[in-house]
Formats: structure tokens, sequence, C-alpha cells
């Protein structure tokens, strides 16, 4: 099993899973995999620094870069993260199920959306793609 989001998604999924009720050992889990999009939000700040300073004379090139750059994916993947990625998997199930009272609004229903499409679970049956 493997998440994949875009780079420009990582900020508000990050936030939204720290916001999620995850308790004991499956919170434990679930920090496993934000610690590593955190890590990997911080490697984008300093690839925003490096475009932008590269084309800092260059506004429709630093823009077209910058555009490009925030399309590109990080994955989320390998035996390390198959038991969180399952946990967090099952979250957004619950989450996204008809039984499910919670609304969500604004970045937290974007970033639901995300994770949702992400583990395939808008395909039929909910598998993996």
């Amino acid at each position: 099993m493997k998440l994949t989001i875009k780079i420009i998604q990582i900020a508000r999924v990050v936030s939204f899973l720290e916001n999620t009720d995850f308790k004991g050992l499956k919170s434990v889990n679930r920090s496993k995999v934000t610690n590593y999009l955190g890590q990997k939000l911080d490697e984008v700040a300093e690839g925003e620094k490096t475009i932008l300073e590269d084309f800092k004379d260059d506004q429709e090139k630093r823009e077209k870069e910058l555009k490009a750059y925030y399309e590109e994916t990080v994955v989320v993947e390998g035996s390390n993260y198959l038991k969180p990625l399952n946990i967090i998997k099952a979250k957004i199930k619950e989450l996204t199920s008809e039984e499910c009272e919670q609304e969500f609004s604004g970045n937290d229903a974007y970033a639901l959306s995300v994770l949702y499409e992400a583990f395939g679970l808008d395909q039929e049956g909910g598998e993996e793609q």
C-alpha cells in the first residue's frame, strides 16, 4: 500500500490528519505518516526557495516552475508505513461512510477528498488502485 499526494496538498493533509481523532497506538501510527510528510514539507520549502532565487528576475518563468513543482508528488510507502497507512485508510473510510454524522468544510473537506482518492476509495469496492 502507498499514499501518493501532490506537493501542493501536503500541508492541508497533514493538518487534517493531525486534527482527526486517533487514539493510542492508532495515534502513534498516524504520527509516523504526518512526521514523514512534515519532513517532506520542509524539503518543499527549500525547493521553493531555490526556484524563487533561480528565477528572481523572470516572474513568468518563476510562476511556471513553481506551478510544475507543486504538481509533483510525494509517496509514502514501504513496510514501515503499511500499518499506519491501513489505519489512516480505515479512518478515511469511516469518515466518508453513510453512517458518519461528522461534517467537513474548507481545508478539511479538501484534505478528506484528497485522501479518499489517494487511497482509491473512490473506485468501486474501495480497493487500492
